[in-house]
């Protein structure tokens, strides 16, 4: 009758558990709702109807599906009509309900999801702590009764505890029950059915009335969370923070980092790393894509021809869907799979090898690839002791990294952190970091894709400023751009414009403010002329036919190229290019690291710490919440009498909790962290700026000061206040220890799913799956010796179930075959009469024939002390291999990316 009490209990949790992989999603969806909503689109209401009715028919399966299977495949009881069914499954449904309201309620009142996996984490182990299963209600410290009356999932556990122990399969009478030894709850009690005998016992009510108040209560807590919910989204807005004001960032731009644009033409800005001198020469390049749904490939790009010589800016035009960021990836070797790309790269006039050239090449990526608590001078820094080493002295890399920063016009805004300006920094601030970030790699040739976008006109002339400087160094600067202006278009010295479907309809220079393009197109029969004051790469764009929505070109510019003098000439070029092997510059054989294993440990180690020093709602969060888990923890088991057989079993299941516990805040918690680092590695892995290894050692290492922190702070305040473990030194250290190595396992247990789940939500889920499962098969829910042989390689592999035998043991041994008490079995007397061994110290039970408390857990629960050891080795072997195989799916999917 216990197990299936934790049927009821397990079901109910898991349900509640299963709807926290919601959370990610959620959270995501919230900037889009706060745009939209901002600009009337709906009402908040509409939003949240939508938002239940959308998930009400997913959480209607999920109810029938674990209600089906759990209870038939457990025996629960089918007399009577059936009825008992239907109150189980409405019970399951409303607690899913619940659950999914909870969610959604946290996902609109928490700032970010680091914070809102933290509240979860905390807010599901108070709902489990006071469901009645863990903390009998004749347990609960009077203080927290009023937790115990509104927990839900309280409710929901006693409705189908009174639905089962009322049906006529519990109707047997006590006084039938020939040994009473088996059904203990009868003892006293002859004249109740052995179901009202077990409710009465477990201080249960017995009437059926008690389920429509569960019900009640159940719709209540929805309705309660719902509204909440309603009021969250129409009066919370938790907007990024900004890192400058316009005021602020205006005055900025007028004290030097960026001046007007005739001071800047001045400006001779020099780098002193001087680069590898590289001659990029393409030749008939094709890409396609796989369409799985209909088993074609499809032509993003066809036979595409050009080069880039040092000194070169080479623009890429063309509208949405011609191919200029497809060409712009292959040329760069990222975001494709290499594999598709057809034709020929040649560097110098050698075949390009992407382990070769990524270390002459830099790719301006998105702000959010940057680690977000550098700051700009630092993740330059970075990258400069990443590519050179001690290969280049301090003063010559402290030099060179402030020679970056003037050339990007970062001076002002180098002792800033990445994640203070990556969210509502201005377009051209954020090209400008990761243009300062690549060239720290010192490299030959730099691709950007449409740097200018979404930028006004005078900070795109700025951008086109600083990109000459870089240009005028001897580095290639190749851009992807919309419809630049005739000013941006000018800085350019080629251009090659793309058509729908990937063709080249016009490679060659670019000339004073596109002149040398106007005066190529309007050369072609048939092409209209140019009008005065029209921007030249619009004109172009307009005339092959791209510029309009089902606009159709007046004559097929990609074949009017293919036999003009223009391409004749271009093709002769590239003929010279293809055969020019050693004169144009160097072969490009380095394919290791720029500086040595050492030097990149101590970066990236360096570089981790610095994360995780100031990432404060992460680390500081994890020593907020082992505070207040610890004074809750503390607060309930408050001196629990463990001379009982109910408080032997409440402060032993105070160890399993607390496990728990610290198992899911700490899984969700550090989901979000491997995805913002992901973004950042995935960057600097295509740049081969460091071992994989060291990486995933430094990310390691990086967790393991702040686990032990937060777990010895919960352990120092929870043992304590509930006077276990604290016999001495020794005893507490060992069970901090073994709590430390269980948290670190299933931390990078959260590492390893979010490795494998690549998305958040996926992870999420994942996590609240093998949670869910573990809690069940820890021997807490389910004793050891009640699960099925079957199924014992799941205990086995779990590993809650290490820590707990060994937290356990230490919190409740006792040397009962010591001399003072049965002194090895001489002494037998001593197991039941306290008299016969005075001075045995071993506490008993007192209402269970005085036996010893640790003799009757340690047959109740499968304990063995002398396993400590090999529960530690196992704990290691587990914190190892999540290790290992997320060091081996990250590799994989590195691998993988390359094809």
């Amino acid at each position: 009758m216990n197990l299936v009490r934790g049927i009821f209990f397990v079901s109910l949790l898991d349900m509640t558990l299963f709807n926290v992989g919601q959370l990610p999603a959620l959270m995501e969806q919230r900037a889009t709702y706060y745009k939209q909503q901002s600009a009337n689109f709906f009402r908040p209401g509409s939003y949240l109807f939508s938002k239940i009715i959308g998930s009400l028919p997913f959480s209607l399966a999920e109810a029938t599906a674990w209600t089906i299977i759990v209870y038939f495949l457990t025996g629960l009881t089918v007399k009577e009509g059936g009825w008992h069914f239907w109150v189980f499954y409405i019970i399951v449904v409303l607690t899913v309900l619940n659950g999914a309201a909870m969610v959604r309620f946290i996902s609109s009142i928490a700032p970010d999801l680091v914070a809102a996996s933290s509240t979860i984490g905390l807010v599901v182990s108070v709902i489990i702590l006071f469901a009645g299963f863990l903390v009998p209600r004749f347990k609960v410290p009077k203080y927290w009764l009023w937790a115990y009356y509104i927990n839900p999932l309280q409710w929901g556990v006693t409705a189908l505890v009174i639905n089962e122990y009322n049906s006529k399969s519990y109707s047997l009478l006590c006084r039938d029950v020939s040994n009473l030894a088996n059904i203990p709850q009868c003892i006293g009690r002859p004249n109740d059915t052995i179901g009202h005998a077990y409710l009465a016992k477990g201080q249960f009510y017995t009437s059926h009335h008690w389920i429509g108040i569960a019900v009640a209560v159940l719709l209540g807590w929805l309705a309660l969370l719902t509204t909440l919910t309603y009021f969250a989204l129409a009066q919370i807005r938790h907007m990024p923070k900004t890192r400058l004001t316009p005021r602020i960032e205006a005055r900025i731009f007028s004290e030097g980092n960026l001046i007007v644009d005739e001071e800047l033409a001045k400006d001779s800005k020099r780098l002193s790393q001087v680069p590898i001198p590289v001659t990029l020469s393409w030749h008939e390049l094709s890409y396609d894509i796989l369409i799985t749904s209909i088993g074609k490939t499809h032509n993003i790009l066809s036979y595409i021809s050009g080069w880039a010589e040092p000194g070169d800016m080479v623009a890429i035009l063309g509208c949405t869907g011609a191919g200029k960021t497809t060409l712009l990836n292959c040329l760069a070797g990222r975001k494709v799979a290499l594999g598709r790309v057809g034709g020929q790269i040649l560097v110098n006039g050698y075949p390009k090898l992407q382990e070769n050239f990524s270390h002459v090449s830099g790719y301006i990526d998105r702000l959010e690839a940057y680690s977000p608590f550098l700051t700009v001078q630092e993740a330059v820094e970075t990258s400069v002791s990443l590519q050179f080493g001690k290969k280049l002295p301090w003063k010559a890399r402290s030099e060179f990294v402030k020679e970056i920063l003037d050339i990007a016009d970062l001076k002002h805004s180098k002792k800033m952190l990445l994640a203070s300006i990556g969210q509502s920094i201005s377009r051209a601030e954020a090209m400008r970091i990761g243009i300062a970030v690549e060239l720290g790699r010192n490299p030959s040739i730099l691709f950007l894709d449409e740097p200018t976008k979404s930028l006004d006109s005078r900070a795109s002339s700025l951008l086109m400023k600083s990109l000459q400087h870089i240009a005028d160094t001897g580095r290639v600067v190749i851009a992807t751009l919309p419809t630049p202006s005739q000013k941006i278009l000018s800085a350019f010295s080629r251009v090659q414009i793309l058509k729908n479907g990937g063709e080249t309809v016009y490679f060659g220079p670019v000339g004073n403010g596109g002149d040398l393009i106007r005066e190529y197109f309007e050369a072609i029969p048939g092409t209209p002329l140019c009008p005065p004051n029209v921007n030249v790469g619009k004109f172009a764009i307009d005339v092959i036919g791209n510029g309009v929505v089902d606009r159709k070109a007046l004559k097929d510019y990609a074949l009017e190229y293919r036999v003009s003098d223009l391409a004749l000439r271009n093709h002769m070029q590239l003929q010279r290019l293809r055969h020019s092997k050693g004169t144009l510059g160097p072969e490009l054989v380095d394919q290791g690291y720029g500086a040595t294993f050492t030097a990149m440990g101590l970066e990236i180690f360096k570089k981790m710490q610095l994360y995780y020093w100031r990432n404060v709602n992460y680390t500081w969060g994890r020593i907020v919440s082992s505070v207040l888990s610890g004074l809750l923890m503390g607060s309930v088991y408050f001196n629990v009498n463990e001379h009982s057989s109910a408080g032997m079993n409440t402060r032993a299941l105070s160890i399993f909790i607390s496990c728990v516990l610290l198992a899911i805040s700490n899984a969700n918690s550090v989901i979000p962290q491997v995805v913002i680092q992901r973004q950042s590695h995935d960057r600097e892995k295509a740049t081969r700026q460091y071992s994989l290894l060291l990486y995933n050692i430094s990310f390691t290492l990086a967790e393991v000061p702040y686990l032990m922190l937060s777990t010895l702070i919960f352990s120092f305040i929870f043992l304590l206040m509930a006077q276990m473990a604290i016999g001495n030194a020794a005893d507490f250290f060992l069970y901090w220890f073994i709590l430390f190595l269980m948290t670190m396992a299933i931390t990078f247990f959260g590492m390893l799913l979010a490795a494998v789940g690549l998305l958040p939500q996926i992870a999420a889920t994942l996590v609240t799956i093998f949670v869910g499962m573990w809690v069940a098969t820890a021997g807490a829910v389910v004793p050891k010796k009640k699960i099925l042989h079957q199924f014992l390689g799941i205990f086995w592999t779990n590993p809650l179930q290490y820590a707990i035998n060994s937290l356990t043991s230490i919190a409740f041994y006792c040397d009962t075959e010591k001399p003072e008490c049965l002194n090895n079995g001489l002494n037998a007397s001593c197991l039941n009469d306290p008299s016969a061994c005075p001075q045995c110290n071993c506490p008993r039970l007192y209402d269970s024939n005085n036996i010893f408390v640790w003799t009757q857990l340690k047959f109740a629960k499968s304990l063995n002390h002398a396993r400590i050891p090999y529960d530690i080795l196992a704990l290691l072997v587990f914190v190892i291999f999540f290790r290992v195989m997320t060091f081996a799916i990250w590799n994989y999917n590195e691998t993988k990316r390359r094809r």
